[in-house]
C-alpha cells in the first residue's frame, strides 16, 4: 500500500532494537499487544491513537462532519466538507457498504508526527466482507493531533486517483401468487395493446372492438364509446397481456388499422390487476432513497416495490444482488478485481388471496366507491380484499409509452389508488349496535330478554328528540322488542336508551372501552398500510353517548377492523391478526417461511354475551322482521349478519353489511364478510347483495353469483345508467 511521509526505515529499525532491549530488562515498560504498541513519546502516541479512534468511530457512524473537523488544515484547504462527504458516500455506495468494524493495532509518535496502524472490516451487501490493514498519518497542529487525509484512508487501493467500479449481476425477481399458485405478478414478456382512434378504418371498427372485447375488460359498445370520446391522434390504452395470453390474437391485431402493439419485458400483473391495492406496483428508485438502495447493490435505473406487497416484501422478492468489484485506475483501465459474488434469485410470495373470488368481487362493484373484505374466521387469512374503483398496476410500467391512464388515476376524484378496505375510515352506523349491545349486557343494565317499546322517536337525555329509521321511511314503528329483537330490527330508540342509561350510571367510557376491546381504534397488524380509525376516549355528553350507541358521532373504523371483530364473534371471541401472505418460497420451490395464525387479543365479553349477540345476528337475516331477511332470502347457507346505514356530513349515507357463515364445510372454512358502499344509502339494499354474492360464490365454486347488484343489468355487467335503488321492504336508517 502507498502511505505518504513514512518514517525512514533505518530510524524505525533502531527504535525497534532499542525497545526490544528495554523490554528484555523491564517487561512492563512497553505494551506489545494489538491494542497499543507505542514508540517514541508514549503519551503522544496514545493521544494520536485516541484521535484516530474518534475519527474511525465517526466513520463507523457515518458522521462525516466530525471526521472533517479532525483532518489537518492543509487537507481541509484542499478539500471542502461537501467534497469530503461526497467521496465517502460514493465509496460506501461503490462498496455497497452496510457496516464497518475497526481495530487499532499500533501507534507511534516522534516530534510532531505520528502514525496509527488499524484494521478495517468492510461488511458489504454484494461482495461480503473485505478486510484491510491501513496506516493513518497524523500531524501536531494547534495543540492537538490532526489526520493527514488521502483517499487511501478509505481503502488502500484508492490511492493515486484510483476508483471503484461495481459490475452488477441482478437476480430474477420473485413472483406473487394466490394461495393455489395462480400468478398475480411476475416478470415476463408482455404486450401493451392500444388504439389510435384516427387511424381506425370504419370498415374494420366492428372487428377491432369485438376482438379486443374478448381480451379486455371492455365490451364492444364500451370500447366504441371510448374511441369516440378520445381525440384522433391520442393513444388509447386498452389492455396489457402476457405474450402467451396475447398469442392467439396477435396476427389478427397486427393486420387491423389503428391497433398499436408494444412489446416489453417488465413486471406483469395478470388480468389487469388482481387485488392491486394488495399486490402493489413498482417504480423507479426515488431520488431521496437512492443512496440506501445503492448500498444494497441496486443499479440507479432499477425499479423497486413502491406499494402493497411489492414494497413490503421488496427484500424477499428482489433477492441478493451479485457482482464484481473492480479497482479502476485514473486512466479508466481495470487494475484488479477486489471481490465478486453470484446473485441469488428472489423468493416468491404465496398470498392468502383466492384469485377467482377476488376477481369476481372486483367485477361486481361497478362504478361504486366501495370495499369488500373476506376473511377466514378461524385463522385471519384474508381471501379477498377489494377496493373500488381499482386500477391496473401495469400502467406504471407503460407510463413511458402512454401516460394518460396513469395520470387519470391521480386526477380521478374517486381516488382509485386509495385502499378503502384498509385505509378508508368511516362511521360504522348500525353495525356498531353489536358493540353497544355487548356493553349493555356486560354492565348488567340489561339482559337478552329486557323489553323496550320501539317508537319512531325518543326524547333523549331530557334535551332532544332522536328518530328511528322507520320515521324517515314512513313505516310503522317496531313496537315492543326484546334487546335481541332490538338488534334484529336495528331499532335506534332502543340503542339511544342504552347510551343514555350507560351515561346516567356513570359509565361514560363503557361504549368506547368496548369498542377498543373489539379491536377498533388501532391497527390490526396486516402486512400492508392501514389506518387506525378513531374511537373517542369518552363520551362528551349524554346525547353524544346516545349517538355513539348507534355508531355515529366521532367513531371511525376501517372495513378490515370490522371484518376482524366479526370473525371473532364467529369463532368464539378470538381476534386474529389479518394476514395476506400464506408462505414465502425460494426459487427452488422450498418454503422458507409459512403463515401460522397470530392472536391479537380476545373480545372483552363473556361467553354468554357473545352467544346473545350472535343469536341476534342470526335473527337479523333469518327472521322475517329482520333488516337483512329479504336480502338473504333463498341463500341456503347459514348466515349471521348486521345491516348498517351510517350518516355522513354530506347527507349521503354509507351502506354497510357485515356478517359470517356457519356452513361447517370441511373443504371451505367459514368466512367473515364485510361490505361498505360509500354514500350508497341503505345497507340492506346496496351492501347486502354484495355480501350475498361473496358468500354464494365462495360456497358454489364460483358458479353462482346469486342475483344482481342494484347497478347491474346482468351479473358483472354494469347498466349504462345506474338506477337509484329503492327498497321494496322496510329497511333500516
Amino acid at each position: 500500500m502507498h502511505i505518504s511521509n513514512r518514517f525512514p526505515l533505518k530510524s524505525f529499525f533502531w527504535i525497534l532494537v532499542l525497545l526490544t532491549l528495554m523490554g528484555a530488562c523491564y517487561p512492563t515498560a512497553v505494551q506489545t499487544t494489538e491494542s497499543a504498541f507505542n514508540t517514541g513519546d508514549v503519551d503522544d502516541a496514545l493521544s494520536a491513537q485516541s484521535v484516530a479512534e474518534v475519527y474511525l468511530s465517526a466513520w463507523q457512524g457515518e458522521d462525516y462532519r466530525t471526521m472533517y473537523t479532525l483532518i489537518s488544515s492543509l487537507s481541509q484547504d484542499a478539500l471542502s466538507l461537501d467534497a469530503f462527504e461526497s467521496i465517502y458516500r460514493d465509496s460506501a455506495s461503490g462498496l455497497t457498504l452496510q457496516t464497518l468494524e475497526f481495530k487499532l493495532l499500533s501507534a507511534m509518535a516522534e516530534n510532531r508526527y505520528a502514525e496509527v496502524m488499524y484494521r478495517v472490516a468492510f461488511n458489504t451487501q454484494v461482495v461480503g466482507q473485505l478486510t484491510r490493514e491501513m496506516v493513518m498519518s497524523l500531524v501536531w497542529e494547534d495543540s492537538d493531533w490532526r489526520v493527514k487525509w488521502e483517499t487511501g484512508l478509505i481503502l488502500p487501493e484508492l490511492s493515486e486517483g484510483n476508483s471503484l467500479e461495481l459490475v452488477y449481476s441482478i437476480p430474477s425477481r420473485g413472483s406473487i401468487y394466490d394461495y393455489q399458485g395462480a400468478p398475480l405478478a411476475a416478470y415476463e414478456d408482455a404486450i401493451a395493446i392500444g388504439l389510435v382512434p384516427g387511424e381506425i378504418l370504419p370498415e374494420e371498427a366492428d372487428l377491432i372492438y369485438a376482438t379486443l372485447a374478448e381480451i379486455s375488460a371492455y365490451d364492444s359498445d364500451e370500447l366504441a364509446q371510448e374511441v369516440e370520446s378520445t381525440p384522433d391522434d391520442w393513444y388509447l390504452p386498452v389492455v396489457s397481456l402476457s405474450q402467451e395470453d396475447a398469442q392467439p390474437y396477435i396476427e389478427t391485431l397486427r393486420d387491423l388499422s389503428g391497433v398499436r402493439l408494444d412489446e416489453f419485458r417488465s413486471r406483469y400483473y395478470v388480468d389487469g390487476g388482481v387485488a392491486p391495492h394488495v399486490v402493489g406496483y413498482m417504480l423507479y428508485i426515488p431520488e431521496e432513497d437512492l443512496d440506501a438502495y445503492l448500498r444494497f447493490g441496486y443499479r440507479q435505473d432499477e425499479k423497486v416495490g413502491s406499494s402493497g406487497l411489492e414494497e413490503i416484501y421488496e427484500t424477499e422478492l428482489a433477492g441478493q444482488r451479485g457482482g464484481s468489484l473492480y479497482v479502476v485506475g485514473s486512466d479508466g483501465e481495470i487494475q484488479s478485481l477486489l471481490a465478486s459474488s453470484e446473485p441469488v434469485s428472489g423468493q416468491s410470495l404465496y398470498t392468502t388471496l383466492d384469485k377467482t373470488l377476488q376477481m369476481k368481487l372486483q367485477d361486481s362493484l361497478g362504478d361504486q366507491r366501495a370495499a369488500v373484505v373476506v376473511m377466514e374466521v378461524e385463522t385471519g387469512r384474508v381471501l379477498a380484499l377489494v377496493s373500488n374503483p381499482d386500477y391496473d398496476p401495469n400502467a406504471f410500467d407503460l407510463a413511458e409509452t402512454d401516460s394518460s391512464l396513469l395520470e387519470s388515476y391521480f386526477s380521478d376524484e374517486d381516488e382509485p389508488l386509495f385502499n378503502r378496505a384498509t385505509q378508508g375510515q368511516y362511521p360504522l352506523g348500525s353495525v356498531f349496535k353489536m358493540i353497544t349491545m355487548s356493553a349493555a349486557l356486560e354492565a348488567d343494565l340489561y339482559s337478552a330478554s329486557s323489553s323496550f317499546n320501539c317508537g319512531q322517536s325518543l326524547w333523549v337525555c331530557d334535551s332532544v328528540f332522536l328518530y328511528d329509521w322507520t320515521y324517515w321511511h314512513g313505516a310503522a314503528a317496531s313496537g315492543e322488542l326484546t334487546l335481541q329483537e332490538g338488534l334484529m330490527r336495528s331499532c335506534n330508540p332502543w340503542f339511544y336508551r342504552i347510551g343514555e342509561s350507560l351515561y346516567g350510571e356513570g359509565l361514560d367510557r363503557a361504549l368506547t372501552d368496548m369498542a377498543v376491546g373489539f379491536g377498533l381504534g388501532s391497527e390490526t397488524g396486516i402486512e400492508i398500510p392501514e389506518a387506525a380509525g378513531n374511537i373517542p376516549e369518552t363520551a362528551t355528553s349524554c346525547v353524544n353517548n346516545a349517538q355513539l350507541a348507534i355508531g355515529q358521532g366521532e367513531i371511525l373504523v376501517t372495513p378490515l377492523q370490522v371484518a376482524s371483530f366479526i370473525a371473532a364473534l364467529a369463532n368464539g371471541g378470538t381476534l386474529y391478526r389479518p394476514t395476506l401472505v400464506d408462505r414465502i418460497g425460494s426459487a427452488s420451490g422450498s418454503t422458507t417461511d409459512s403463515f401460522s395464525p397470530e392472536i391479537n387479543g380476545e373480545l372483552s365479553i363473556s361467553t354468554e354475551t357473545l352467544e346473545t349477540v350472535v343469536e341476534a345476528m342470526r335473527m337479523v337475516v333469518q327472521e322475517p322482521r329482520g333488516t337483512g331477511y329479504w336480502a338473504m332470502q333463498g341463500l341456503n347457507i347459514p348466515i349471521y349478519g348486521k345491516t348498517g346505514t351510517a350518516e355522513t356530513a354530506d347527507g349521503d349515507s354509507h351502506a354497510w353489511f357485515a356478517g359470517f357463515t356457519r356452513q361447517d364445510d370441511p373443504d371451505r372454512p367459514d368466512i367473515a364478510v364485510v361490505v361498505i358502499i360509500e354514500n350508497g344509502g341503505e345497507g340492506s339494499v346496496m351492501a347486502a347483495p354484495v355480501f350475498r354474492r361473496a358468500v354464494s360464490l365462495y360456497f358454489s365454486d364460483y358458479e353462482d353469483p346469486s342475483g344482481l347488484m342494484p347497478w347491474e343489468s346482468a351479473p358483472y355487467i354494469v347498466e349504462q345508467t345506474t338506477p337509484t335503488p329503492t327498497a321494496t321492504t322496510p329497511s333500516e336508517d
